[in-house]
């Protein structure tokens, strides 16, 4: 050992200043005496930032780079007076006091280099932060007056494109008052044109119109003339038509009342007859009719007085058993049923509908007739009604008006000198 310090001495001075480094700097790392504001355990709020590698590894190239000069700076300012040269302890305990001198003040190195690695790095940190918030500033700064720029381009340009279209409003409106102008000459010119040929053309039809009117007054005049003579003529033909056409009515009246006095005579004497017909059939029927109530109250007497010999039960039998008569019987029914259509027949086709008639009516009359067909007056009557009296009373007006009735004569007319006929539309 002796003989490597005799070789090279400095190592033995580098060695111990580096053992007197380390103390000093673990005395001043030591906090003896705690602030009482700190309460001893309240842990220090450290700001941190965030470091990228690239900036993590220019710190510590700093840091590296700064620490020999730092350590140069400090050794002359801690350096003691010259102590007393050590009086060399025996070999072996030198050698372990070295080496654990050596691994002390390498350890106390370490960590006063890390903690004056963490200081820088806070120092860095801090100042970058600063100089962050200088660039995010000037870069906020720099946004605003660009803003700010922009906003007075875009109200330059805002500006000038107002600018611009009022420009192109006056310039159209010009424009639109130069044209309405331009229109309300032009308006005007057309205007005066057409006054002016209105006029003239109001003068030519005037003529002509006046013309017109002295032709159609001429015309007038002159049909005037001819619808007097044409009215004279006329008048004089209706006067002449009227005289004939009153004494062809006078003579048509008298004819029909000539007529109608004809009529009612022979209507009058054929009544007249025929009520003398009747009142003598009468009488005879009457007179036949009372000899058969005595033969048949004699004939009567005499069954009650004796029994009816078989002789007489027998013609009676016969009377009643005659084919011939029981024939004559059946054609009389027949000849009655085929009047009886003929009779409804000829009524419709006299009846008049009443109006607003609904729905299917009948109505049953009583008539009684002459000989010959002709209604006895004021003898049809309603034997029953159809429940509508316009319906019955349009029915008894067709019956007088289809008079003369057709009905059958001889025998067979006495089945319709009175008798009910049911009517229906």
């Amino acid at each position: 050992m002796w003989q490597v310090l005799r070789r090279n001495p400095r190592a033995l001075y580098w060695s111990l200043g580096l053992h007197l480094l380390f103390a000093v700097l673990l005395f001043v790392s030591v906090r003896f005496i705690e602030d009482p504001s700190e309460g001893g355990q309240k842990p220090k709020v450290v700001q941190a930032t965030i470091l990228g590698e690239r900036a993590l590894e220019e710190l510590t190239s700093r840091l590296q780079a700064d620490q020999p000069r730092k350590a140069a700076d400090k050794k002359p300012q801690e350096r003691a007076p010259t102590p007393p040269a050590p009086v060399p302890p025996p070999a072996v305990d030198t050698a372990a006091a070295q080496r654990e001198a050596e691994v002390a003040a390498q350890r106390q190195a370490e960590q006063a280099a890390q903690r004056q690695a963490e200081l820088d790095a806070q120092r860095l940190a801090e100042q970058e932060a600063e100089q962050e918030a200088d660039r995010q500033a000037a870069a906020a700064a720099e946004r605003a007056a660009a803003a700010q720029r922009e906003a007075e381009a875009q109200a330059k340009r805002q500006a000038q494109v107002q600018a611009r279209q009022r420009a192109e409003a006056q310039a159209r409106r010009a424009a639109d008052l130069a044209a309405q102008e331009r229109a309300a000459e032009e308006a005007r010119r057309e205007a005066a044109e057409a006054e002016r040929q209105a006029q003239a053309q109001a003068r030519r039809e005037a003529e002509a119109l006046a013309k017109r009117q002295a032709a159609e007054e001429r015309e007038a005049q002159a049909a005037a003339a001819k619808a007097a003579a044409a009215q004279r003529e006329a008048e004089d033909a209706a006067r002449r038509m009227t005289s004939e056409r009153e004494r062809i009515r006078k003579e048509q009246e008298r004819l029909a009342e000539v007529e109608r006095q004809r009529q009612a005579a022979a209507r009058q004497l054929k009544l007249q007859a025929e009520a003398e017909r009747m009142a003598a059939e009468e009488e005879r029927r009457l007179a036949e009719e009372e000899l058969l109530e005595r033969v048949e109250e004699e004939a009567r007497l005499l069954e009650q007085e004796k029994p009816q010999s078989p002789a007489m039960a027998a013609a009676q039998r016969t009377r009643e058993s005659d084919p011939d008569s029981q024939s004559s019987t059946d054609q009389f029914a027949k000849e009655v049923d085929r009047y009886i259509p003929v009779i409804r027949d000829k009524v419709r086709q006299f009846w008049v509908r009443p109006p607003a008639l609904m729905g299917e009516l009948v109505t049953v009359v009583s008539l009684r007739l002459m000989p010959g067909g002709d209604l006895i007056p004021n003898s049809v009557s309603v034997v029953r009604s159809s429940g509508n009296t316009a319906f019955d009373q349009s029915v008894i007006a067709a019956v007088y008006n289809a008079s003369p009735i057709p009905v059958p004569s001889g025998p067979p007319f006495e089945r319709f000198r009175e008798f009910n006929l049911k009517f229906s539309p």
